[in-house]
């Protein structure tokens, strides 16, 4: 009797380990299939690398300055590349863009954008820093932060705060910069001022384009243009003909001050890093209503007090209140 009993109590502890491996095999899978629906609602699930970052040349202040700024404020994972003054090995950027199979490229500056575009054309990507966006092949996987402020925004600032300038010249290339060019003639006809501009394929064409203008204008808009600023010939003639005719130089950068710039409005490059920051945000959460082409949303403004009194210039003291910085 004893034995049958042993015998009974060995196949019950034997099938209660069975049903016990059965529950925990049936838990297992339902542990796995729970996970796994819910990491397909996690936004960071379509690739493994959060954001890539190419930036064309970090030694570069603004372009450096644009990628700490996005970091800070981008609450996700980043990697960085960094391509440097010459271009690296396309194969290899390659390589690392499928290693790191990003969510998203933030491009800075032009070269890093037409290597990202070209390499993962599927990809979503933020182009930032670069000269004129309109002149690249803007993919409807393109985010656009634009480096220059819109030329109504300038124009409306020189009749705000010179009120007696009518006529502005431009120096600018076609290959570059005529789309821009085109939207500042159409707009400057609302603001009252009238844009004369002559356009140049070298360098060396600069001082003929001067000698054209400088009769006409009052004032010269030195605008962003790699064929206008490609030497410092160049820039040192420009200044040192506005000069001496009392003509007073526009420009878009306080690195202009040390040439006599009379006035600068510039777009501030820590605000765009946090424009930038805040669209990687929105795309990765599938927000609709991220805006492809998105304007500088901050500006900082310097003026040349000394070179406004010696040119005989009219100033709006009203507008005084707007500069960030006064240079003596």
């Amino acid at each position: 009797m004893m034995a049958v009993v042993k015998y009974s109590m060995e196949k019950i502890k034997v099938y209660t380990r069975k049903r016990l491996a059965a529950r925990r095999r049936l838990l297992i899978l339902l542990i796995t299939i729970i996970t796994t629906i819910f990491l397909s609602y996690i936004p960071y699930a379509k690739g493994n690398g959060g954001v890539l970052i190419i930036n064309s040349n970090e030694s570069v202040k603004k372009y450096s300055l644009i990628q700490g700024v996005f970091k800070t404020n981008f609450e996700g994972s980043t990697t960085e590349m960094d391509i440097g003054s010459n271009w690296l090995d396309e194969k290899k950027i390659e390589k690392s863009i499928g290693d790191t199979n990003p969510d998203l490229i933030f491009s800075i500056g032009s070269k890093a954008y037409i290597m990202a575009s070209r390499i993962a054309k599927d990809t979503n990507i933020i182009y930032s820093l670069g000269i004129n966006w309109q002149r690249f092949m803007i993919t409807d996987k393109t985010y656009v932060i634009a480096s220059e402020l819109p030329p109504m925004t300038n124009m409306m600032m020189y009749r705000y705060f010179f009120p007696d300038i009518k006529t502005v010249g431009i120096i600018y290339s076609k290959n570059h910069n005529k789309e821009w060019f085109m939207k500042a003639i159409t707009e400057s006809e609302q603001v009252g001022i009238k844009i004369i501009g002559r356009a140049i394929t070298k360098e060396k064409e600069a001082s003929t384009a001067l000698n054209y203008l400088l009769p006409k204008v009052d004032a010269l808009w030195l605008i962003s243009d790699p064929v206008v600023l490609s030497g410092m010939e160049c820039v040192n003639e420009i200044f040192a003909r506005c000069d001496a005719l009392k003509i007073p130089v526009f420009s878009y950068d306080q690195l202009f001050a040390n040439f006599g710039a009379s006035f600068i409005i510039s777009a501030d490059v820590a605000t765009m890093g946090e424009q930038a920051a805040k669209t990687a945000q929105n795309i990765q959460l599938n927000n609709t209503a991220v805006e492809k082409v998105q304007n500088p949303a901050g500006t900082y403004i310097a003026i040349n007090v000394k070179k406004i009194e010696q040119y005989g210039i009219k100033l709006n003291t009203k507008a005084l209140s707007s500069v960030n910085e006064f240079i003596e």
